[in-house]
């Protein structure tokens, strides 16, 4: 009795888990790159394309169960799972204890304004009402 052995993805399916390797690969060096040069990146481009990696993969696994096909959806759903843990969990803000009081005067300080020209809290204080805006970034 023979057994049957274990086609040869189509050059398709390869293309298609070659994609999906380079695609999640490139993301994570592409991150990585930016992130060293110190330009933000929004989480919706690599999440983004990190799910296009997987569906991918997914894709080329339906199509023919090989080492390429499955390798490249394992390593997909591996480095999405990663991205979503760092987004979700490992990026969020810390919860600490605030150092202002209610009620009580703010700490003296001085900022640039929106021109550049510094500022001083205190060349305002008990003249007019001052509302300060902190602005957190793209995330």
């Amino acid at each position: 009795m023979m057994q049957a052995m274990p086609t040869r993805p189509r050059a398709g399916t390869r293309a298609l888990a070659v994609i999906a390797l380079l695609l999640a690969l490139g993301t994570v060096v592409a991150f990585v790159g930016l992130l060293q040069a110190l330009i933000p990146l929004r989480p919706a481009w690599y999440l983004g394309t990190l799910a296009l990696a997987l569906v991918l993969g997914a894709a080329s696994v339906w199509r023919a169960r090989h080492w390429l096909t499955i390798s490249a959806f394992a390593l997909s759903v591996l480095l999405f799972g990663a991205a979503v843990v760092f987004n979700f969990v490992a990026m969020r803000v810390p919860v600490t204890k605030s150092v202002f009081v209610v009620g009580q005067p703010a700490p003296d300080f001085t900022l640039p304004d929106s021109t550049g020209k510094a500022v001083r809290l205190a060349d305002y204080r008990g003249q007019k009402p001052v509302v300060l805006v902190f602005y957190r970034g793209y995330w």
